[in-house]
Parts: C-alpha cells; structure tokens; sequence
C-alpha cells in the first residue's frame, strides 16, 4: 500500500516522551496510510526500544532506526532517503501530532497535490497556557497559490511545513551534521523546486516548550551561537543563486527573518566591546554576500529601527541596550 504521509521524528534520549508522541500517530484512523521513521540519532536510553514495541504492532507504519550520533539534520536525511509518501513532514521526538487534526490533514494530502502545504501549530509550555500559532498572514484557506503570488509571505517554522516528498527529493537537500538549528535549512532549501504553496485551517504539531537542554533555551543559543551565524551565512549565500527565481521574494523574507534571529542571538550577551566588535563583523559579511538582506532587514518592526541606529552609531548604539537590558536581549525578545 502506497503512503500519503512520510513523518520522520528525531529520537535523541527521549524515553520520557516517545510514547506520548507514538500515541499520537498510532491512534489515527489513517495509520495504515502513515510511514513513521523513529530515528534514534545514537541515544542511550530506551528510545530505540519503545520503537521497536510499537513497530510489533504496526509493522507497516512504524520504522525503528538506530544509527551514531550525526545530530538532528542526519535524522532527516535518512528519513528523506527512504520516504515512500506523497508527503513529508517533521516531528521532533518530544513533541506530538492532535491525532484528530492529522486524520483531517491526511485526507487533505490525499486529494490534493500541492507542493507546499502550511497548518497552524499549537506551542505547548511546560508551564503557562497553549498558544495556536497561524502562520498564514494573507495566505487564502484550502485554495492552492503560487508561492511567487504570495503578497504577504509568512515565516513558516518547520512545526507548519509539510512538502510533496518528490520535490525534497528533486532538491537533493542534505542537511549538515553535528549542528543544531539546521531546521532553518529545512525550511529554505526547498523552496526554489517548488511552485504552489496552500494553507489548510487545521492544527496538527503541538510544540513542547520549556524542556531543558532544548537548543531554542537562552543558554543553548548563546552557547551555540556560532552555529546560528554560520547557518545564516549559508541562508544569505544560498538564496543570491535564485536572485531572479519567481520564488526570490518569499526567500528574500525567509532568510531576512532568520538574519534578524542571528543578530538577536549575539545580542543575547553582555552589550560591551566583544558584542559590538561581533555584531558589526557579521553584518559586514551578510552586506557584502546580500545588500537586499542587509537592507531588508531593517522592515522588521522595533529591532529594525534600532538595527539603523547602530549602524549609524558605528555599532556603538549597542551600549544603549546597557539601558534596558543590561545582561543583554532577553530570549527571542
């Protein structure tokens, strides 16, 4: 039996919420119409063996894989080797699916055949209230569009993306190993292979915040920074190839979107010399790879304003932050 949905889930040690996750798959209606990788990207604990139980049971949806550690981007790229489904889409192994909201969103990809498909997600704190997310900006509901007709371009996480899986494969996209964040990669490369994009109503990936030893944490960017940057070099370096691509637009804002999450991670720091002499060095670099996402930079809101301030100051303009943030930017502010 041919698969409509390929979902491939990074399992890093995370015994603790497999089940919860697994759970969420196995009692759809559609699990004979799912191919489910659980990629143990060479944990210690009892991932590996959770998968293989619930493999007994649904021997033609679940797929148990055990492999060495090559990081998160290594889990997708086996998954994107071996996918069989009409369509692809990411969970994280701590996270879950709304079981109810994925039988709908099964029965969309199979009558449809759009290369792009966007669903609003659901943050999930570990304390606080859950949060939809929507993602669609001017994005019309259940009608397919060209990605270059897009006159509003939403900055879609990987939590609201599912693509056709043949154009992840006509992208021959692999994602580097032994580096967080590289979901942003995920999220742009595939772009320029594809050319309709269409948003369903439905709320299927419910994101879990606030578990320690996450990469979005404070101290993880901070700590990872480096990485956050280099992806963003890439990013910038990539997208002057599509320069005169139907699709330039929607990467021109994706990508500016994802500089602008760099610019804030080094913010992240005490403002002094180190800091500035950082921030200036790397938007230096991104001007002169891509004037267009140096200069659109600046059309984001608050940060925006202010990013014109301290490259009019010399970058010296940073002290200000001293002001109001003086362990510097709180995270994702």
């Amino acid at each position: 039996m041919s698969k409509i949905l390929t979902i491939s889930i990074a399992a890093y040690n995370v015994a603790s919420y497999i089940r919860t996750t697994l759970d969420s798959l196995v009692s759809s209606k559609h699990i004979d119409d799912l191919e489910i990788f659980v990629v143990d990207d060479g944990g210690q604990d009892d991932t590996l063996m959770i998968a293989k139980e619930y493999q007994k049971r649904y021997p033609n949806s679940i797929f148990p894989v055990h492999k060495e550690n090559g990081g998160y981007g290594t889990t997708v790229n086996y998954s994107m080797e071996h996918a069989t489904g009409k369509y692809f889409k990411l969970l994280d192994g701590d996270d879950w699916f709304d079981t109810d909201e994925l039988d709908r969103l099964v029965e969309k990809l199979n009558a449809i055949n759009t290369d792009v498909v966007v669903t609003q997600f659901l943050k999930c704190p570990d304390k606080g209230e859950s949060r939809v997310i929507g993602c669609r900006n001017n994005l019309p509901v259940e009608k397919e569009i060209k990605i270059s007709d897009i006159s509003n371009q939403p900055t879609l996480g990987m939590w609201a993306l599912c693509y056709k899986t043949s154009l992840l494969k006509k992208s021959n996209m692999k994602l580097p190993e032994k580096m967080f964040y590289t979901d942003q990669i995920f999220c742009t490369l595939p772009i320029p292979f594809a050319e309709t994009i269409q948003y369903f109503e439905l709320t299927v990936y419910c994101y879990r915040l606030g578990r320690d030893g996450q990469s979005v944490s404070r101290d993880s960017r901070i700590k990872n920074a480096q990485m956050i940057l280099d992806i963003c070099k890439m990013l910038v370096e990539y997208i002057t190839k599509y320069k005169y691509h139907p699709n330039y637009s929607y990467l021109l804002h994706r990508v500016s979107f994802y500089y602008l999450t760099a610019l804030k991670t080094i913010l992240l720091s005490h403002p002094n010399k180190k800091t500035i002499r950082k921030l200036k060095n790397f938007d230096q670099e991104i001007k002169h790879i891509s004037s267009d996402v140096y200069n659109h930079v600046t059309m984001y809101g608050k940060f925006g304003k202010l990013l014109k301030l301290f490259r009019n100051t010399n970058y010296y303009g940073v002290y200000f932050l001293k002001l109001i943030y003086p362990k510097g930017l709180p995270n994702w502010s």
